[in-house]
């Protein structure tokens, strides 16, 4: 009796550099730049809705990365890769939820946004 084979990784079709550096931290760093410039004049609702879409691009990129980290000549930098995007997903999290209470008056920001 053989042992039933082991589930296949999802494998996607773009470059890691590309999907890692252009649409993870290129893209993540202009949309957070644009929630940082208008976090004063916008409203709590506007700030929540521009955080919300943070987050929800956020864990598509984390899905993106992961399924194209392997796309590689060297493994460890896929692996790399998924585990700083972990730790992206975990900071942009705590930064929105930090902010989103800041801009409601619930806790003081240790800087003036």
């Amino acid at each position: 009796m053989t042992a039933p084979p082991l589930p296949v990784e999802p494998r996607g079709r773009t470059k890691l550099w590309v999907v890692f550096w252009l649409y993870g931290v290129l893209a993540s760093h202009v949309f957070f730049s644009a929630i940082i410039y208008s976090y004063r004049e916008a409203s709590t609702a506007v700030v929540g809705l521009m955080l919300g879409g943070l987050l929800l691009y956020t864990a598509w990129i984390m899905h993106t990365i992961w399924v194209n980290a392997l796309n590689v000549r060297n493994e460890f930098w896929g692996y790399l890769a998924r585990w700083l995007t972990v730790a992206w997903a975990l900071n942009a999290i705590m930064v929105a939820l930090f902010l989103l209470l800041g801009h409601m008056g619930k806790i003081i920001l240790p800087i003036s946004i």
